[in-house]
């Protein structure tokens, strides 16, 4: 996971992604097919349906772009149209100059423009995207404009998107002339679990990330498909979620471990969360070493953020990292404390930073408060057991 690039995710999924960078599958081409299809039919009207986030605004841009070199075309959005804003954005999409017309002579000049288009055998085409969320009164509009004519053939290609129902629109009351048209439909179905990791690995990679198997790997991509059922929209935004989870893992250092083991077989594993810690034969140290030739209260971990540091605590046979007789240390990643028997392998251990380095160096006045704070904590620790026995 290229952690570094905290906005690959909006690169490759989000509103940064690369303009008309399009993954094919299935139900897509299926769909250019259907619209290709039904606007070069007399009749001339297609509707495309699926919920929020199939594919269908991606869909009809790529097909639009198409039509665009021999026809006019108007891409509108539905969510609340009304009928003045409906006829200004085609009019203006047409390149058809407006200015401050009443509605009768924006009607007039869209019904002239219309019509001569499709009298060179050049109809434009209309697409309303969200069509199901438009007023009612811009849906009459839009009856009216599925009337229109010339020379005996419909003047105006029409295609209409939204959600599931949205082959019920043309029955609905005021619709008749759409009706008559006899509109095809499509409905569009979800990627597949095959399709949906050639989908995230693909933009991935046009994003520039790199090593897309490795941050898309099979397992998971097969549970980002199952939680977006395969949609486009919602693919997109778990791919940004795991994306974002995956970045903020390797953003924090791994927790500090230490592994205990005895004649080499592991016998107990301490994850290092807390503050200090006090490896000893009594029942009271928080890394229990059952060994004749570890003391009571052997040794002590502080942990720190940028080190963690071994001290001695007057032990009896002393203690060894590297096989080197230390009073205190600085434990990096893979030393081995070696107690009696055992040995305390450090894992993940932080690099020391500079000023660490200058306290620990500086003098023993740390290490004297610990051991006193230490002897305090354990005795109280030790009257509050004998008091509950």
């Amino acid at each position: 996971m290229q952690a570094h690039d905290s906005s690959l995710g909006s690169k490759a999924f989000g509103k940064h992604a690369k303009a008309g960078f399009i993954v094919a599958y299935q139900s897509h081409q299926d769909a250019l097919r259907f619209l290709s299809s039904a606007l070069s039919q007399a009749n001339g009207v297609a509707l495309l349906q699926g919920p929020t986030g199939s594919g269908k605004t991606t869909i009809i841009k790529e097909q639009l772009a198409w039509y665009s070199r021999d026809a006019a075309v108007a891409l509108v959005d539905g969510m609340h149209l009304r009928p003045r804003r409906l006829l200004t954005d085609m009019l203006s999409q047409f390149g058809v100059q407006t200015a401050d017309d009443h509605d009768e002579q924006l009607l007039h000049k869209l019904n002239n423009f219309v019509t001569e288009q499709a009298r060179f055998a050049r109809p434009p085409v209309l697409v309303i995207d969200n069509a199901d969320h438009a007023t009612a009164s811009a849906r009459r509009l839009l009856n009216w404009l599925a009337a229109l004519e010339s020379r005996g053939k419909y003047a105006l290609r029409i295609v209409l998107t939204g959600k599931e129902g949205l082959s019920s629109l043309p029955r609905q009351d005021g619709m008749r002339d759409l009706a008559r048209r006899h509109p095809a439909m499509y409905s569009l179905n979800p990627l597949s679990e095959r399709e949906a990791m050639n989908y995230l690995r693909a933009r991935l990679i046009a994003a520039g990330g790199k090593h897309s198997e490795e941050v898309f790997p099979l397992d998971v991509c097969e549970r980002l498909h199952e939680l977006s059922c395969g949609w486009p929209g919602a693919l997109n935004r778990r791919a940004i979620e795991a994306m974002a989870n995956m970045t903020a893992l390797e953003s924090h250092p791994p927790i500090p471990r230490v592994i205990v083991t005895r004649d080499g077989e592991i016998v107990a594993e301490y994850a290092l969360t807390e503050r200090q810690y006090v490896i000893g034969r009594a029942e009271i140290a928080d890394i229990l070493i059952e060994d004749p030739y570890v003391s009571k209260m052997h040794a002590m971990l502080q942990v720190y953020a940028n080190a963690i540091v071994l001290l001695d605590l007057n032990s009896t046979n002393g203690t060894t990292v590297n096989s080197r007789i230390v009073v205190k240390s600085v434990l990096q990643s893979d030393d081995v404390i070696s107690l009696g028997r055992h040995r305390l392998k450090v894992e993940n251990a932080p690099a020391i930073s500079d000023e660490m380095d200058e306290v620990i160096k500086a003098s023993d006045t740390v290490t004297m408060e610990s051991l006193e704070d230490l002897r305090r904590s354990r005795a109280r620790r030790a009257i509050k057991m004998l008091k509950h026995r």
